[in-house]
């Protein structure tokens, strides 16, 4: 007999425990879905939701009608159109406009602003549930705030008795992701059906429930989007433009910033959840067929969750498959592709918050077509998590999307609104614990001691707390607390502890007694994904994040409780400096800033967006430009001095010299009065030429001129592959497995202006790949002279002798001729170029002058050492190799990074590499060694 797996078997014990559950559903569909008998139907609505439905087997009985009402309008009174309508995109502000026409004709809804995007555009959230809920919506939030923070109730007899009179929140947010774009149509007339319905099913939700929508979480890209959609109803027979940007600085990236939290909608979206006491964020998206529910993922899960999460995500995301395959809808799964791991994700903010997060992937056509859609055989395979699978072809449309969205939604509501007392338990329960955790699990605290030389990331790194709602205390006097060690399997110390440690009165201390522990925990501990852990080749984001690493901080993790009990004050709310002085610069180093320009291309903004937006933060003035502009500008020199390039998303060298294809016609990115919200940040006639050969000879000239160009990762093996970094070359692996980790670095040369300010001590830094470089004398392919393999002659360490007399060590000695000593093998360390030998010399003319070789900041740690946080694999490929290289180029220099110093807010320790090397851009492209300014 086969056995299942044990995920199989857990997940088919929760949906067997979710059937038998006494508060589900009559098994007779008809009667646990059926309509209100005496609520009339909106014909003329009802008959188009079944024209836009393209199979009737793609709807459920939850939607596949709307109730009439004589006094509240439907999204087709207020816009025009249905939900889901076919060649329809409602922007923003349409959107917004008829909730704020339901909340007029409604006492069951309430619109609020939330915040605004970075561009201004106002953000909103709605509250729908009874009449007498909403009335009472201030006296339920204030009750929910006591049960959020057991410290302000006395007894678990007192947190019963409120559970028993609140109502739970259930906060749904939309269009986080600006190409997927059905969920605001969705939302709009889930909001309808929550006010309106008269059916027991729904009569259930709003009266034990209340639903929170936030229906455009990125507004700015939303907008943008309807643009580029408008612009291909216009031109139907040409491709559209891709959605260059989406929110101001970053597109898909925006659902990674629930660390560092740098993003206005990451923010706007916590402080709701938060203030509205809300118990789960559950995000929309658009991707797999036909809807994908990642709520339960498959591991490895987060380390500093609650474990009645866990139970929380398998209870939900079965009970909706279940529910949703009674229904007849195919396609519905869960399971099978997210990792649960990191908590970047934007509905994760709930999980690290005592709350629960959720997500759906619906299909999606990226846009308001209807289309024939054709799958490929690993999305329609039927699996122990997916018995029912999408077809293998299908006519899609928006409307069949929002029918799978409203309805999980539904499902999902009416789940929670069953069991709303024992979801309110809980969450009370994983407050509790997360205040209990200084004395159980631990830590006690975390803390650390003030340090004027990086008062700016300091400041940075209490802000990031800040805007995570954790609380932030300063010792009033000196302590001494002890760390016991910690013992692993092998019985041996782990070495994380300090043991006895003096901590200064001033220091700040962030206890783990408080209701938001966890996220603190989370960002400050260290993470370690095994290199066995293969339930994926490759996981689905960053495997490691630790903050006060990649901050360059001192961060001490406390775990004897005496901390608590220390004298200590609530600290007041950080105040990061201006400018450069937020990463420790000097106040000169504003004036002294030279003439500054972003390059990008036009295949993608994204990572080059968290460059634009540190720059703007920092007030740091540059000119943003394109790869286009540099091939109608022959003399950059005269204009900048600087060049920044960005990683683009691992385009190849080809790609950012040629762009897109350029059969078709032309692809316009900018601003017209059918596209009013695009061309503004950057503006182009055709977004498909690339910099061109007359582009690439621009740039060298730039930098034979004497311009320092800036690359990272992808721009960096550019770089090289086009001859602009002599000498410099991309290490071969074949072994390593790096996703995302944080890796130790150590400086080469401290006398480096690019070292200026850094302590000398191993630097933490980000590597998404594990890109690292070595160096050579030479120019030739790979840095092969004469007598060598890649990477110059051999070394000694790497030196094996041939078959012949004496033992291992001996050398060989040839019969009938004297003894001669072999010339010295090289025993250069593996960042140092290998130096030449005089035979290899001689009349070479690839040998690089030694005014113009390579020159090593930053490597790598050794082999040992090198992992800090996250998933290493191969550790020997990249050890002790090459991670920052200043290359020279005629009269300037290329900067080179292998790893990526301005990342998703969360590098804070490696930005001053990229300043100094802005501020001492004349030193850095001389060959002399010489004092940075400080």
């Amino acid at each position: 007999m086969r056995v299942l797996p044990v995920v199989a078997m857990v997940a088919w014990l929760w949906a067997g425990l979710a059937l038998a559950a006494p508060s589900r559903a009559s098994v007779d569909s008809a009667a646990a879905f059926a309509r209100a008998p005496d609520q009339a139907i909106d014909e003329t609505y009802t008959r188009l939701i079944g024209e836009f439905t393209t199979d009737p087997t793609l709807n459920s009985p939850l939607t596949d009608y709307l109730p009439a009402s004589a006094t509240v309008p439907t999204p087709l009174d207020v816009l025009g159109h249905i939900a889901g309508a076919e060649g329809y995109m409602p922007y923003s502000a349409e959107v917004h406009r008829y909730f704020r026409a339901l909340e007029q004709a409604s006492p069951r809804v309430r619109v609020f602003t939330i915040g605004h995007s970075e561009e201004g555009r106002e953000v909103i959230a709605i509250a729908i549930a009874d009449e007498a809920v909403i009335a009472g919506l201030d006296a339920n939030l204030a009750r929910l705030r006591r049960l959020a923070d057991p410290r302000t109730l006395d007894s678990g007899d007192a947190a019963e008795s409120l559970i028993g009179q609140t109502l739970p929140v259930y906060y749904i947010t939309g269009a986080l992701h600006s190409t997927e774009t059905g969920s605001p149509t969705a939302l709009m007339e889930l909001g309808y059906r929550l006010a309106v319905d008269e059916a027991p099913y729904i009569r259930g939700i709003r009266s034990r429930v209340i639903t929170l929508i936030t229906p455009v979480v990125e507004v700015d890209g939303r907008d943008r989007k309807t643009d580029i959609y408008n612009w291909h109803r216009a031109h139907p027979d040409r491709n559209y433009p891709p959605l260059a940007y989406w929110g101001k600085y970053v597109a898909h990236d925006n659902n990674r910033d629930g660390m560092a939290m740098t993003l206005n909608s990451s923010r706007m979206v916590l402080d709701t959840y938060v203030g509205f006491g809300a118990q789960v964020i559950h995000d929309l998206h658009e991707s797999y067929a036909f809807l994908y529910d990642n709520t339960i993922g498959t591991g490895p899960y987060n380390a500093w969750i609650d474990p009645i999460l866990v139970g929380e995500w398998q209870q939900l995301g079965w009970d909706n498959v279940q529910q949703m395959t009674r229904m007849g809808l195919p396609g519905v799964w869960t399971h099978g592709e997210f990792d649960a791991w990191s908590p970047g994700y934007l509905m994760f903010m709930a999980a690290t918050h005592n709350g629960i997060s959720r997500l759906y992937e619906t299909y999606g056509n990226d846009g308001a077509d209807t289309l024939p859609r054709i799958l490929q055989p690993h999305e329609y395979a039927r699996t122990w998590y997916r018995p029912n699978p999408p077809y293998p072809k299908v006519l899609w449309s928006a409307r069949n999307n929002n029918n799978y969205q409203q309805t999980g939604l539904l499902t999902a509501l009416h789940y929670f609104a069953e069991n709303a007392d024992g979801f309110l338990r809980n969450f009370h329960l994983k407050s509790r614990r997360s205040v209990e955790k200084a004395r159980t699990s631990g830590p006690a605290a975390w803390v650390m001691e003030v340090d004027e030389s990086r008062r700016g990331a300091q400041a940075r790194l209490l802000e990031v707390m800040r805007r995570q709602h954790v609380e932030v205390h300063r010792l009033s006097s000196a302590i001494t607390v002890e760390n016991p060690p910690q013992r692993n399997e092998a019985g041996k110390d782990t070495g994380t502890s300090a043991g006895r440690q003096r901590l200064a009165a001033g220091s700040y201390v962030i206890r783990m007694d408080q209701p938001y522990s966890r996220i603190a925990d989370a960002l400050l501990d260290r993470q370690y994904w095994s290199p066995k852990d293969r339930r994926f080749d490759t996981p689905y984001d960053d495997t490691g994040w630790s903050l006060g690493d990649l901050f360059d901080l001192e961060v001490a993790r406390i775990t004897d409780p005496a901390i608590l009990a220390a004298p200590m004050r609530r600290a007041p709310d950080p105040v990061v400096p201006a400018g450069l002085a937020s990463i420790d610069m000097p106040p000169s180093a504003a004036a002294a800033l030279p003439r500054i320009a972003l390059m990008h291309t036009w295949l993608s903004t994204q990572t080059e967006g968290w460059w634009r937006m540190e720059l703007d933060a920092m007030q740091v003035p540059y000119s943003y430009i394109s790869t286009q502009d540099i091939t109608a500008d022959p003399d950059l020199r005269a204009r900048y001095d600087v060049i920044l390039f960005a990683p683009t998303g691992l385009s190849s060298a080809r790609q950012i010299i040629d762009g897109m294809p350029m059969w078709g016609q032309p692809l316009p990115w900018k601003t017209t009065a059918l596209t009013p919200n695009i061309g503004r940040i950057d503006a182009t006639d055709d977004m498909r030429p690339g910099m061109g050969d007359t582009g690439l000879a621009n740039l060298r000239k730039f930098v034979a001129e004497g311009g320092l160009l800036v690359t990272a990762e992808d721009t960096a093996r550019f770089a090289i592959e086009v001859g602009l970094a002599p000498g410099v070359f991309i290490t071969p692996t074949e072994k390593l497995r790096i996703v995302g980790s944080v890796l130790r670095s150590h400086f080469v040369d401290m006398k480096h202006p690019v070292a200026g300010g850094y302590r000398d001590a191993p630097l933490s830094v980000y590597s998404s790949e594990g890109m690292s470089f070595y160096v050579a004398d030479v120019a030739t392919p790979g840095g092969r002279v004469r007598g060598s393999r890649w990477g110059g002659p051999q070394r000694a360490k790497d030196f094996e002798r041939p078959t012949g007399r004496g033992g291992k060590h001996d050398v060989d000695v040839p019969e009938g001729r004297a003894y001669m000593d072999a010339h010295p093998l090289p025993d250069n360390a593996p960042w140092e170029p290998m130096p030449l030998n005089e035979e290899q010399r001689r009349n070479n003319h690839w040998a690089i002058p030694e005014s113009a070789r390579p020159q090593v900041i930053l490597r790598f740690a050794q082999a040992d050492e090198l992992l800090v946080s996250g998933l290493l694999d191969g550790a020997n490929e990249i050890a002790e190799r090459a991670a920052v290289v200043q290359a020279r180029h005629g009269k300037g220099s290329v900067l080179l990074f292998a790893i990526n110093p301005v990342w998703r807010g969360s590098t804070v320790g490696s930005y001053r590499l990229l300043f100094n090397a802005i501020r001492n851009h004349r030193a850095a492209a001389e060959p002399a060694r010489r004092q940075p300014d400080t």
